[in-house]
């Protein structure tokens, strides 16, 4: 291994011992409490007689759709809908997670004139940057996934157990039906779609934080939040053709960070209306790496690169104060 090679290892080890909480305590904490409302949810059905918690109600509707002459397929979906859906909650708070650390670990080490040691060692602006780019788009979300992959694991052998009380077969009903790794690799390529997706998103918030001398969260949200009233104002009086470029752009990439096969969020359809409309989502992964042949993907990966080629100057010129 040369020695770039170790110092790149070396800054994304300062990332995770400086984050340890966020990326690594976060995923460990959200399986350790799902488990805790599983097991509290069972014992207060032992003394109380009732069945509350979602493992439970889960293993019960599974022995009921067997009762109720279930086909194996629907006993599939059930599964399936048991992997994605415990997915969706480690990876929305995933998404919030790198949504701060994006805003603050630039802003961060200026606040607090770490940055004026960082830059007495001997390692680039770019390193740098490219140091926290790698750990939120790829670091970070691999530790994710293990995590979900542990907690999955545990909170399927618990439904499994619970479909045997309620006088089920565990492995007819249950283990038979999930497919766990075609789902665990499937969601690793997505995760590798993602690094292209989001990064307009992680660029820009990057971006910010290295901008802002103070109030960076503002800085970061205000200007697309603006941009997207202002163009939400001219298609509704001067029917501007272009005037969802800003919304949709954002919506479909947030969409993405809290649910990777989402694909696609629309702001109106051409009517003067409230909320959102015509969402959309992938019906499978392969609609997911369909993104690799659009055009918006790889428009949005140059925009991510010159905003991070703009946080990389910053954090080269404007080093001396947050104040």
């Amino acid at each position: 291994m040369s020695m770039q090679q170790q110092v790149f290892l070396t800054l994304l080890r300062r990332e995770i011992w400086e984050h340890r909480g966020a990326f690594v305590y976060t995923p460990l904490i959200i399986g350790g409490v799902l488990l805790f409302f599983a097991l509290m949810g069972t014992g207060s059905a032992a003394f109380w007689g009732i069945k509350i918690d979602g493992a439970n109600l889960m293993a019960e509707g599974v022995v009921k759709m067997a009762e109720a002459k279930a086909t194996p397929e629907q006993l599939k979906i059930a599964a399936d809908g048991f992997l994605f859906g415990t997915a969706v909650l480690w990876q929305a708070v995933l998404s919030i997670v790198l949504f701060f650390y994006c805003i603050g670990c630039l802003y961060d080490e200026r606040r607090d004139r770490s940055v004026l040691f960082w830059k007495s060692m001997p390692v680039s602006d770019l390193e740098t940057v490219l140091s926290k780019v790698v750990t939120a788009t790829l670091v970070a979300p691999l530790i994710t996934l293990a995590a979900m992959i542990a907690g999955q694991i545990v909170l399927a052998l618990y439904a499994g157990l619970m479909i045997g009380v309620y006088g089920g077969s565990p492995w007819t009903l249950w283990w038979s039906n999930l497919r766990p790794f075609g789902f665990w690799a499937s969601y690793l390529m997505v995760m590798g779609v993602q690094v292209l997706w989001l990064l307009p998103l992680v660029g820009w918030l990057m971006l910010a934080g290295s901008f802002a001398r103070s109030k960076a969260f503002l800085w970061a949200v205000l200007p697309p939040v603006a941009l997207s009233i202002l163009e939400s104002y001219l298609r509704f009086t001067a029917d501007f053709s272009v005037s969802r470029v800003i919304w949709e752009a954002i919506l479909s990439r947030a969409a993405a960070a809290v649910s990777p096969v989402s694909y696609q969020a629309n702001v109106g359809n051409g009517e003067v209306s409230a909320g959102l409309s015509d969402t959309a989502f992938a019906a499978g992964f392969s609609d997911v790496y369909a993104r690799l042949g659009s055009l918006d993907l790889w428009i949005g990966v140059a925009v991510g690169l010159t905003f991070l080629a703009g946080a990389v100057y910053l954090r080269r010129y404007r080093d001396d104060s947050t104040n």
